[in-house]
């Protein structure tokens, strides 16, 4: 049911309305009553609807609303449906429960349950967010319970099941979190979600620092090596009127066809979020490490310089000079094209060590490095057989597609394709080519192409020597460090760069980064700070069962959680009562080991018990 208003020659009615479903089965709306000046305030129309709906199909509450004002205008309404003679008379009425066990005869075969809702992930959640402190944080700010609850709601949601703001209320009515929060979500609006992530935006620099401080002091974190890269993601829709979407061709995804917006993420080497930023989609890497380092020297203080891991496109000159002017040692990948500059090292494999600690299995194969001095940097020279395989293999499909395609323009030439205009020039041809060559630059650049207009021949050959020399060097990158520590050491810091990718990687599967669809800018950072913050519930779950020997991924938690529900039990007796048990269900094994490692008390979610006798009773009682 809903309420709308009506115009009139002299005022509007307001009248309540229910859909249904015609003898032809399309969908139709009839009046349930006119309440004429009967004036339901616009912002308790939706909670009096629902209620009203409840109230007309048998359900009756032991329990008051929490709202009196909901309250108030329900037996407003429902004295008027009364009125007009439309109030149906309810299934069962509610009688209070005595508290204390008692024997009776259970009819064993009618035993149900319903309304069953996912409970075990939010569970974890709310043990991460207690944990953390911030509802302490939040009332400390003059957040109101209801706009607590409202946070919790809107980041919760990024971990069990993103979905847009439009869609919340309908997603919450599927989870336990009503109990758990003691809300009734179902009557609140989209607009809710909107206005809390303005809110949480605003204390944004607070809050970055109170997950800091209390990340350190529950894991004693040792923030000497902090990570930074950048990723970006694309949106839907054109966004013009948002000042941070821009199109650039160096999109994470491939998504060139995109505006696109890039974020920058600074990590502990434990893969705990340190501090991020938001930034136009079409800045590069390298420019946005200048503006990062500030806010690196916020969170290291005057006292400690940490070691500062990089990926390779942002090791330019400037940022380097910049880092070391600043007092920061670095750790950088060298660029793939310029491994070539250690060529005879790379080949000389008598003088690389094998990197100790990794397992010796087949998913780990070996890793050998070398250390070198070029000037004042150390050089790390690494080889590695998995990573020899992966670029043999994209060299390979490079090849083959080059191939391909060349095999069909001289199709295309011998059947003289119009499209071509080879009556004209060699243009179209030039350019097929070049297109060809622009996507499989792996294997072009060391082919030669050639086309011969007045004969209308294309040829092609491979320069063996220079593939050979290619080939060679596949599996080898080397590192470069301002530190001077030994091979195995540095190689070890620089692999920590993969908790940025897993980080990245968790933030635009799992919790829902991309794609945009919001048009305002503020909108969009609001959007990236609720994937950040759930960021760091995801993280805490993650490393806590680390440090208590459970190695689980959150994806992986996700699932083994979701079949541990809140349901109600339907219990009917002999004597025509009707018990109806409001509780959680029974984990299995793995579910309480979970719960047992992370310190969760299950048995003492609330348990809401009422009595039902069959009768016919005034829905308004």
């Amino acid at each position: 049911m809903f309420f709308r208003e009506k115009k009139t020659s002299k005022c509007p009615v307001l009248q309540l309305v229910e859909t249904h479903r015609d003898a032809k089965g399309k969908v139709r709306q009839r009046m349930v009553v006119s309440l004429g000046g009967c004036r339901v305030p616009d912002e308790h129309r939706k909670a009096v609807a629902i209620e009203v709906t409840h109230r007309m199909a048998g359900y009756q509450r032991l329990f008051p609303l929490e709202d009196p004002e909901v309250t108030h205008w329900t037996k407003l309404v429902l004295q008027r449906i009364e009125e007009a003679g439309r109030l149906p008379g309810a299934t069962f009425r509610e009688v209070e429960h005595s508290g204390s066990e008692r024997a009776e005869e259970v009819c064993v075969d009618a035993v149900e349950h319903e309304q069953g809702v996912e409970l075990g992930p939010a569970l974890v959640l709310f043990q991460a967010w207690k944990a953390l402190g911030l509802d302490g944080f939040f009332a400390a700010r003059k957040f109101s319970p209801n706009q607590i609850a409202t946070a919790k709601v809107s980041v919760l949601n990024r971990l069990i099941e993103p979905c847009s703001e439009n869609e919340l209320v309908n997603w919450v009515a599927t989870t336990a979190l009503d109990e758990l929060l003691n809300v009734q979500a179902g009557s609140w609006g989209e607009d809710r979600f909107y206005r809390i992530s303005d809110k949480l935006l605003a204390v944004k620099e607070g809050l970055e620092t109170h997950l800091r401080e209390q990340e350190r002091s529950l894991f004693n974190l040792d923030r000497t090596i902090l990570l930074y890269d950048l990723t970006n993601s694309y949106f839907e829709g054109a966004a013009e009127g948002n000042e941070l979407a821009r199109r650039s061709a160096n999109s994470k995804e491939k998504r060139t066809d995109c505006p696109l917006i890039s974020v920058g993420v600074v990590l502990d080497a434990e893969g705990f979020v340190i501090t991020h930023k938001v930034f136009t989609g079409n800045t590069s890497d390298c420019r946005t490490l200048l503006e990062a380092v500030a806010d690196l020297e916020k969170v290291a203080g005057e006292d400690t310089r940490p070691v500062v891991v990089l990926d390779g496109g942002m090791a330019t000159g400037k940022n380097l000079e910049r880092l070391a002017d600043k007092g920061y040692d670095y750790v950088v990948n060298g660029k793939r094209q310029k491994r070539a500059k250690f060529a005879a090292d790379f080949l000389d494999k008598t003088t690389f060590k094998r990197v100790e600690g990794r397992p010796e299995d087949k998913s780990k194969q070996p890793v050998f490095v070398r250390r070198l001095k070029v000037g004042g940097e150390t050089v790390v020279l690494c080889r590695s057989d998995g990573r020899r395989d992966k670029e043999d293999a994209i060299q390979d499909s490079a090849q083959r597609k080059l191939i391909e395609g060349l095999e069909k323009l001289e199709a295309r030439i011998l059947r003289d394709d119009p499209r071509l205009k080879l009556t004209e020039s060699s243009a179209m041809v030039n350019r097929a080519v070049g297109r060809l060559a622009s996507r499989t630059t792996r294997a072009s650049k060391l082919y030669e192409i050639h086309y011969e207009h007045e004969t209308r021949t294309l040829t092609w050959n491979r320069r063996e020597g220079d593939w050979t020399k290619d080939r060679q060097l596949h599996g080898c990158y080397h590192l470069r460090s301002s530190l001077d520590m030994s091979d195995q050491q540095l190689w070890k810091l620089y692999i920590t760069l993969t908790r940025v990718e897993d980080a990245f990687r968790h933030m635009k599967s799992d919790l829902g980064l991309r794609p945009f669809h919001h048009q305002m800018a503020r909108r969009c950072r609001a959007h990236i700070w609720i994937t950040i913050l759930a960021y760091h519930l995801l993280r805490w779950t993650e490393f806590s069962l680390q440090l208590a020997g459970y190695e689980c991924t959150w994806r992986a938690l996700r699932r083994k959680l979701q079949t541990h529900c809140y349901a109600t039990v339907i219990v009917p007796t002999a004597t025509g009562l009707v018990h109806h048990a409001r509780k959680p269900g029974r984990p299995n094994e793995v579910q309480r080991l979970v719960y047992s490692l992370l310190g969760i008390e299950w048995m003492a979610l609330p348990v809401r018990c009422r009595t039902y006798r069959t009768e016919r009773q005034c829905a308004k009682t």
